[in-house]
């Protein structure tokens, strides 16, 4: 016996279809295709609004994260940073705090964060590393070499 493969799209268009034709009640419909009447006028309306393309699944990430940071309050510190490069994301808060203490600023690792995204932080200095952890000489008999742990 041959297995015959189908698609979520294919099974939801036989489902719409099934369920225009009028011939079996949703309890029914749902039912057979495995899903809860919720999910079966789902798919009906969404059918009826968009046609086909409407079955499509449509990505579950929020349009706006609830916690971030008003464009207000972005567009000051970006503008604080721009008139003094120099400074880092504690001071530019310092600053901004002392500037309007009545507003609720974020913390500085926040403002770091958005100032990393509008490309206004560089890269971090490489830290110097003085030489004396490398190989130690070899040592040729006692007292020749001296090192410190």
């Amino acid at each position: 016996m041959v297995w015959r493969e189908t698609g979520i799209m294919d099974e939801r268009l036989h489902f719409v279809g099934e369920c225009l034709a009028g011939e079996e009640t949703m309890t029914a419909l749902c039912a057979a295709y495995g899903i809860s009447r919720k999910t079966g006028y789902k798919w009906l309306e969404r059918y009826r609004a968009l046609g086909p393309a409407g079955l499509i699944d449509l990505p579950r990430a929020p349009l706006e994260h609830g916690r971030a940071t008003a464009a207000e309050l972005v567009a000051r510190i970006v503008a604080e940073k721009e008139a003094n490069p120099q400074w880092g994301p504690k001071k530019v808060l310092a600053r901004l705090k002392r500037s309007a203490p009545q507003l609720c600023w974020p913390a500085a690792s926040t403002i770091g964060e958005i100032l990393k995204r509008h490309g206004l932080v560089g890269r971090r200095r490489h830290r110097w590393r003085a030489a004396g952890c490398g190989p130690f000489a070899p040592a040729n008999g006692p007292n020749a070499v001296w090192s410190a742990d």
